[in-house]
């Protein structure tokens, strides 16, 4: 993995939406806990469609 990924992924794991291992994926699978995970929260499309509309000059 590479140095930014796995920064990524160390940033996100504490939130609890992710997870972060050095296992192999088989050794992953066979040892995790999904109960632990949190999902997302709902995404907001409507603030995205916003700023591309800015950006495009359409608002």
């Amino acid at each position: 993995i590479s140095m930014a990924i796995r920064g990524f992924h160390k940033k996100l794991h504490p939130s609890s939406n992710t997870m972060y291992t050095q296992l192999t994926l088989v050794e992953t699978l066979e040892s995790m806990d999904l109960s632990a995970l949190k999902p997302f929260p709902p995404g907001q499309p409507e603030k995205f469609a916003s700023f591309l509309d800015k950006v495009f000059g359409l608002q």
